[in-house]
């Protein structure tokens, strides 16, 4: 963000409008604005899932799903079409049983201002291995404005013979991501879901000793928001 961009930065503010869902930023709503500063946070990966643990002293996880990328500029309204689409990304599904998490998607002001979801993160196949790990998703990336901001990758599953610990989910810069679960004895955990803005799932774990243990589903990514500081 070069000084050019700041001029005017701290007079004239007017209002926050806020989009946490999809739609359209129509200029001429707001007539007395001249300047926005413009930030977009995409939404978070899903954790991965857990397949069921049929045989003794096994177990199977998965890794975090990635924070969502975030992005921001300060904009003359000048640059703005009369009605430019906002976009605001959805969080990833967690993985269902033995399956991956599904991406964060990207959130957009129109093409000004872009940033992209976190990754879901995989999963793990049943082991009973006395040491195990799979990685999380990568972080969603900003990709265009002045200000641009990785989100955090998820974090590592482990275990080993049948007890495994769930990755954590990344933390995007407007949310946290969930804090992965581990079993002290044989047993299924679901992920949790990420923090509102964009934080990643974390993942889930299931392990078996003597009997069967049922499959467990990666947290979900949360969502991202557009929002626009209106200064005149």
């Amino acid at each position: 963000m070069t000084n050019a961009n700041l001029t005017g930065i701290g007079s004239g503010f007017i209002e926050r409008v806020i989009f946490t869902s999809s739609g359209s930023f129509v200029k001429a709503s707001y007539p007395t604005a001249t300047r926005a500063r413009v930030c977009v946070q995409a939404g978070g990966g899903g954790g991965g899932g857990a397949g069921a643990s049929t045989p003794n002293n096994q177990h199977t996880k998965g890794g975090g799903g990635g924070g969502g990328g975030y992005a921001e500029s300060f904009l003359d309204l000048s640059t703005f079409a009369a009605s430019e689409t906002v976009t605001v990304g959805g969080g990833g599904a967690g993985g269902v049983g033995g399956n991956a998490g599904t991406n964060g998607s990207n959130s957009s002001l129109g093409s000004l201002v872009v940033a992209g979801g976190g990754t879901g993160g995989p999963t793990a196949p049943l082991t009973g291995a006395a040491a195990a790990s799979v990685g999380g998703g990568a972080g969603g990336v900003g990709t265009t404005g002045d200000l641009l901001i990785s989100g955090q990758g998820g974090g590592m599953a482990f275990g080993g013979g049948a007890l495994g610990s769930g990755g954590n989910g990344g933390s995007s810069q407007l949310g946290g991501g969930a804090a992965g679960r581990g079993t002290a004895a044989a047993g299924a955990l679901a992920g949790s879901a990420g923090g509102t803005y964009g934080g990643g799932g974390s993942g889930a774990t299931s392990g078996a000793q003597g009997s069967g243990s049922s499959a467990a589903n990666g947290g979900a990514g949360a969502p991202g928001i557009v929002f626009l500081d209106l200064y005149a």
